[in-house]
């Protein structure tokens, strides 16, 4: 099953679906797009060769104006609503991506009169004091850039970062690279491949996506959530 993110709206349903596909032998795969386009994997060379030394910063940035009369699901709590879980999953994505699950969060949330997130803004604190400053909002249209500096260089993403886009190492120096985007259509048929592979070779969980980091990363939802009480109906 090629599951549309967010995989469930918490970690709890997410480890509830990953131990039914894993009993039947199915193979199950969240569907977050960005994970499996070319300039992410670019970015995870460019990263895995040294060229940013180390990694100590990452910003993210998703912002989409979606008022309730264009996308009142996302205001209604019974179906899993709010910025966070549909636009800030990207941000999320990114930094665990390059940094790996946080130490500790520091969030700040302002809310709908319903009850979920509008924006929501956070901080990941890790051990060897990188920061990830990550932020979503569907109250206006943001840069939805991102920014991975090291002791190096910085590659900076454009707009949109999670989609195929462009980007630009630049060194301490002042030296850039460009990479442009030459990517041919929209984008999601990446993960569609990657799904049709698994299928061929018997595999119930892709090394790109593993079933673990869904998990981990709807844990870091839940956690920015229950801080500042953005709770779903049958939580």
């Amino acid at each position: 099953m090629l599951c549309e993110k967010p995989f469930t709206i918490n970690a709890g349903q997410a480890r509830s679906v990953v131990d039914l596909a894993r009993s039947k032998n199915l193979p199950l795969l969240e569907a977050i797009w960005t994970r499996f386009l070319p300039h992410i994997h670019l970015m995870q060379h460019i990263i895995e060769r040294g060229d940013l030394g180390e990694i100590l910063t990452v910003s993210a940035d998703h912002g989409q104006y979606l008022p309730r009369e264009k996308a009142a699901r996302l205001w209604e709590p019974a179906l899993g609503g709010g910025a966070l879980l549909d636009l800030g999953i990207y941000s999320i994505t990114l930094a665990h991506l390059v940094l790996g699950a946080p130490e500790k969060i520091i969030s700040d949330v302002t809310k709908t009169d319903e009850g979920v997130d509008l924006q929501t803004s956070m901080i990941f604190h890790y051990q060897n004091g990188a920061q990830a400053i990550l932020t979503c909002t569907m109250a206006n249209r943001t840069a939805i850039t991102a920014t991975i500096a090291g002791s190096k260089a910085r590659l900076e993403l454009d707009a949109s970062f999670y989609a195929p886009t462009s980007m630009r190492l630049i060194t301490r120096d002042g030296d850039v690279t460009e990479y442009p985007n030459t990517y041919i259509g929209h984008g999601l048929r990446e993960e569609a491949v990657e799904f049709a592979r698994m299928v061929r070779a018997g595999e119930i969980e892709s090394p790109l996506m593993p079933h673990s980091r869904t998990i981990e990363i709807m844990e870091l939802m839940d956690s920015v959530r229950r801080e500042h009480g953005v709770i779903y109906p049958g939580e």
